[in-house]
């Protein structure tokens, strides 16, 4: 594991966050969603997959845009070298962020749309 535990502990604070944020911007613009357990099963997944997409676009010096290109598509193997690209980065935050991409990215193809459309939202 790379770099002090000093900072460590603020990019797992930075995945925290990223979460946190994707999850009330989701959620601002799908309140039907929340008032089930379904939907807000699909917002946690959606915000889990944004913030880990965004975590990579940072890394990468890209924008949300990339993020939105992704979503968009809804295309497994790209989500799969993200995730791949997370790894890489060797922290316990982007290796967490691609546990959940990689999950996800694995769901059949209708509920991974779904998945991508709730974090569209917040786009």
């Amino acid at each position: 594991m790379k770099g002090t535990l000093r900072e460590q502990t603020a990019h797992v604070n930075r995945l925290d966050q990223l979460f946190a944020r994707s999850q009330r911007e989701i959620e601002a613009h799908a309140v039907e969603l929340t008032a089930t357990e379904t939907g807000r099963y699909l917002i946690d997944e959606a915000a889990h997959l944004l913030a880990g997409l965004r975590m990579w676009a940072q890394a990468q010096y890209r924008s949300d845009q990339v993020v939105r290109e992704i979503l968009e598509a809804g295309d497994a193997t790209a989500l799969q070298e993200v995730a791949r690209d997370l790894r890489v980065m060797k922290t316990r935050e982007a290796t967490a962020a691609s546990w959940s991409i990689e999950a996800i990215a694995k769901w059949p193809a209708e509920q991974l749309m779904a998945v991508s459309s709730y974090a569209l939202r917040a786009l």
